[in-house]
């Protein structure tokens, strides 16, 4: 088979006289196994490995902040600790493919933070 995931893109930005809008419309990609681990986690206030299941070849990755306060930040695993890269913020959700075999870590700011998290299988 193929288009097995699809993912709409839409952004629009208007502050002030700024204004800005992205539409790419609908964009499908090939999932080349049936998998996904699917979970609302806890993260806490210490840098900890994001749990990737029975994952066997990393794809995309859905990440939504159910906090309404707090944010999480993430990213890649170097030696025991984390690489900043990314900022989840109050509310926010993030999708990105991720490197087969990499580690993700993550932490949240200032209490525990649930986040509604998708891993697909590559």
């Amino acid at each position: 088979m193929a288009d097995e995931i699809s993912l709409t893109v839409l952004a629009r930005v208007e502050n002030g006289n700024f204004k800005d809008r992205v539409d790419h419309g609908q964009l499908k990609f090939d999932q080349a196994a049936i998998g996904a681990q699917s979970a609302v986690v806890s993260v806490g206030t210490s840098e900890e490995d994001v749990v990737t299941g029975d994952i066997s070849t990393l794809g995309w990755c859905l990440m939504r902040n159910l906090d309404a306060t707090n944010y999480v930040t993430y990213g890649p695993k170097s030696g025991a600790a984390m690489v900043g890269l990314g900022r989840l913020e109050s509310g926010e959700v993030h999708m990105l493919r991720l490197e087969p075999g990499i580690t993700i870590r993550w932490v949240a700011d200032t209490a525990a933070v649930l986040i509604d998290l998708r891993i697909y299988e590559d």
